[in-house]
């Protein structure tokens, strides 16, 4: 592949010409192939590779940047931060009667926690489960809500035996093929967002989360303490006892829910697509300088 008459050529992954006359940059969303290769079966060698091509690198967290100095302490290009925007728009606090129409639609006709997201095993959706079994929620009548899908067969499988596993099979719920205009009514019908993934790049539904007047439980992992920058309880990826207690708190404890959601709009409302392009234009000027 090589580029013709361009000022600087940018890939959005992690493919770069061999050839270029050109600067050449791109955006690493996370490193979880270097990170956790035993667990998605790759070496990362094209990311390495890339890496080493590269002019400039554009990161989405600085815990991102973090891992890649760690693995490339000689680096010597340029390397920015551009956190994502939230459309805020879009994510915002809901009407009454949009949740009740979503409500009616889903079935939703419960007080119910929800985990949003693809169904993949570095989601730590097992968390999520065994918090809940064990929550004073699941005693009150609160359900457990998933959206997303794209799981194996064999691991939906065993998330469902799971779920029979602790008696829970009622009150949980997965829910795929939700349009992008219901997303923001769903979590703003939830009492608080799970976020207890092994790992993440992002984790934007954290922040559009914040941004729609809901409270949430994440993990300490990767970028999520960074990212939710202390507002929402983050707890080891194995601490069931801790998570269950937290997602309770920010459910039923009415004063702190109430601070936490203020807290959560006031920091969701910084990350805008604006500030995104502004951060990007800014990276390509350095390397181009």
């Amino acid at each position: 592949m090589t580029v013709g008459d361009a000022d600087l050529f940018h890939s959005f992954g992690n493919h770069l010409p061999a050839i270029s006359s050109a600067p050449k940059t791109f955006t690493i969303h996370d490193f979880r192939v270097l990170d956790r290769s035993q667990e998605v079966g790759a070496t990362g060698a094209r990311l390495r590779r890339n890496i080493t091509r590269s002019d400039g690198i554009l990161c989405h967290t600085e815990h991102g940047k973090d891992r890649l100095l760690e693995y490339f302490p000689k680096y010597a290009g340029v390397v920015s931060v551009a956190p994502l925007g939230v459309d805020h728009e879009h994510f915002l606090p809901q009407e009454p009667e949009a949740i009740e129409t979503v409500r009616a639609k889903f079935g939703l006709t419960f007080p119910f926690l929800l985990q949003l997201g693809s169904w993949f095993p570095h989601k730590n959706l097992e968390l999520s489960l065994r918090a809940f079994s064990q929550s004073r929620s699941l005693q009150e009548g609160a359900h457990l809500v998933f959206v997303g899908g794209g799981a194996t067969a064999s691991y939906k499988k065993s998330l469902q035996e799971l779920s029979s596993a602790l008696g829970v099979t009622d009150s949980v719920h997965w829910i795929e093929n939700v349009s992008e205009k219901e997303l923001p009514v769903i979590l703003g019908a939830s009492q608080c967002l799970l976020q207890p993934s092994h790992y993440e790049g992002f984790a934007l539904p954290v922040l559009e989360a914040m941004a729609t007047g809901i409270p949430g439980v994440l993990s300490n992992s990767s970028c999520l303490p960074e990212v939710s920058a202390g507002i929402w309880p983050a707890l080891p990826v194995d601490d069931v006892d801790g998570f269950a207690l937290a997602m309770d708190a920010m459910s039923m404890e009415e004063v702190l829910r109430e601070k936490t959601v203020v807290d959560g709009l006031r920091h969701a409302a910084g990350f805008t697509w604006q500030a995104t392009a502004r951060k990007t234009g800014e990276f390509f000027q350095e390397v181009l300088a």
